[in-house]
């Protein structure tokens, strides 16, 4: 039996696709250019200059928005899972009183107290302030208790599902964006190359 796909993980797979597309046309357009015939060597090379840059900026853009969207996708889930769906004006006033008593607790010990107090006492709202405040700050064993007779458990479905999102290492993550230059751009600089690709060329390779 295979394990289902996580969304989060099938946002990553489209995204990988989207790099790969990339990859593939910037070497169709380098090809089609290294065989177009009436080209002088200037203009060939300002050619693929263009076509990188332009393949770059495609590809740092994906790097961008591929995190945001991913960075979205986990705050939806915490959102879900500890949010409230509002209410009259009563019940909104005492979701917000929960949250502002919660924000105070900066102990484990006292959360955890004053979780168990609110399940006492049937304050849902304030035990699920309680329970979020517990989560930001990775106190799990309270968020186990909000969840300890099992009645919260499509919350933690949710938290767990946060807690396996694919980590996102910078390092690495830039790499996978990363295009290095074609080989028809050996030996140019950085600065070269944005040269060549700024350039227009006119009748098979005379600079305009």
């Amino acid at each position: 039996m295979t394990t289902p796909i996580s969304a989060a993980q099938a946002m990553l797979d489209q995204h990988a696709n989207k790099i790969e597309a990339v990859h593939a046309k910037t070497a169709r357009a380098i090809d089609r250019i290294n065989n177009h015939r009436g080209l002088s060597e200037q203009a060939r090379q300002g050619g693929i200059a263009r076509v990188y840059r332009e393949a770059q900026a495609e590809l740092e853009q994906l790097r961008d928005s591929g995190k945001k969207a991913l960075d979205a996708y986990g705050q939806r889930l915490i959102d879900r899972a500890f949010g409230s769906r509002g209410g009259d004006a009563q019940t909104v006033m005492a979701q917000r009183q929960a949250s502002q008593m919660a924000a105070g607790l900066n102990d484990p010990g006292i959360a955890m107290e004053a979780l168990r107090g609110a399940q006492q006492d049937g304050d849902t709202q304030y035990a699920k302030a309680i329970a979020a405040r517990a989560f930001s700050n990775g106190w799990t064993d309270i968020v186990n208790q909000w969840n300890h007779d099992g009645s919260n458990d499509a919350s933690i479905r949710l938290v767990n599902e946060h807690r396996n999102l694919p980590q996102i290492r910078p390092e690495i993550w830039n790499a996978h964006h990363f295009l290095a230059p074609p080989k028809e751009l050996d030996g140019m600089r950085d600065y070269q190359i944005s040269r060549a690709a700024q350039t227009d060329y006119s009748d098979g390779g005379e600079a305009a």
